[in-house]
């Protein structure tokens, strides 16, 4: 059987979705027999952007588990301090993006992206990311994958921007994932040509509908900040969590939705009730890496094996049924 063209989608999540990610992308590849690299085209938004561009840039799947088990012998990445602490520097003392504020008010973005502008900017050094990305690709260049997708927002209209598809302004690799990553309150804004560049987080956890008019056959859709069903955790900071993670789930579950409609078959991974109690409430805090990419690493088999087995009851389905998404 011939394999379908398709696209790996790589959501947000910080340093725990990136964690779950790669343990994830493991056992899928196990499980389908397929390597990640090839992927028709690869789309990464904030932690999923970093993943994207290794993958696109030779890195396979088995080095980034090494790196995190702490066994890769030429890993350029500091595990402990690259990604900065568990909570954010000092910010510095300006908005990361006001307009975002009224366009919030007058319903032009989401209640989210609205609130993101209001925080302070950032001010984490970023040359760790920079370092990472020019191990693997010449600084100054884009990837020679040139269909990676890096999702990134427009500070000034709330707009989500796919550099490396529309957006040609020579914007390098490096920049691009740095801009994708720009936590607001965490980490700075990227500038380039002229326009100012957010975490493509802040308005869509995965972007996965950016599929829509491509002639991908197949989505495989790995979103961090989302989750089908959640535990009822005691913390209050952790019931927050909740909250912001079932709004992120909606807006996953209509991006589905849309490639279904379109007929691209879709395997959806997320996480577990047992990897959200590994995660906690903070999804950027380094010291939950470890536990979280263990426990992923035992959750991801039975998960991988029973989105496929999913994504393949739904290609069965009369022409025009719909799924049932709550």
């Amino acid at each position: 059987m011939l394999q379908p063209k398709r696209a790996l989608v790589l959501g947000c999540g910080g340093v725990a979705g990136a964690a779950w990610q790669i343990a994830t992308l493991e056992a899928l590849q196990k499980q389908l027999n397929w390597d990640a690299r090839s992927a028709d085209i690869l789309i990464g938004t904030s932690a999923g952007s970093v993943l994207a561009a290794l993958l696109s840039a030779g890195v396979s799947v088995e080095r980034m588990v090494a790196s995190e088990k702490n066994t890769a012998a030429d890993c350029f990445w500091n595990h402990d301090t690259d990604t900065g602490g568990a909570f954010p520097p000092v910010p510095k003392g300006q908005f990361t993006a006001m307009p975002l504020l009224w366009k919030g008010i007058k319903g032009e973005v989401s209640p989210i992206t609205a609130i993101a502008g209001l925080l302070p900017r950032g001010n984490m050094n970023m040359q760790p990311f920079m370092d990472l990305i020019d191990s693997v690709v010449p600084a100054g260049q884009w990837t020679k994958h040139k269909a990676t997708w890096i999702v990134v927002v427009d500070a000034a209209t709330g707009e989500r921007v796919v550099l490396g598809r529309d957006y040609a302004a020579d914007i390098p690799l490096n920049r691009a994932v740095c801009a994708s990553y720009a936590v607001p309150s965490w980490c700075p804004p990227v500038s380039w040509a002229g326009r100012e560049f957010l975490d493509g987080g802040i308005a869509s956890p995965a972007s996965a509908d950016m599929l829509i008019g491509t002639d991908i056959e197949e989505a495989i859709v790995l979103t961090p900040m989302a989750a089908a069903s959640m535990d009822n955790p005691r913390s209050r900071l952790e019931k927050i969590e909740r909250r912001v993670r079932r709004y992120m789930t909606n807006v996953v579950n209509r991006e589905i939705a849309q490639l279904e409609r379109a007929g691209i078959r879709v395997i959806r991974l997320e996480p577990t009730a047992e990897d959200l109690g590994a995660f906690g409430f903070n999804m950027m805090d380094p010291h939950r890496r470890e536990r979280v990419f263990a426990t992923a690493c035992s959750t991801a088999p039975a998960a991988v094996a029973n989105a496929i087995s999913k994504s393949l009851q739904s290609a069965e389905r009369p022409e025009g049924a719909q799924l049932s998404l709550s």
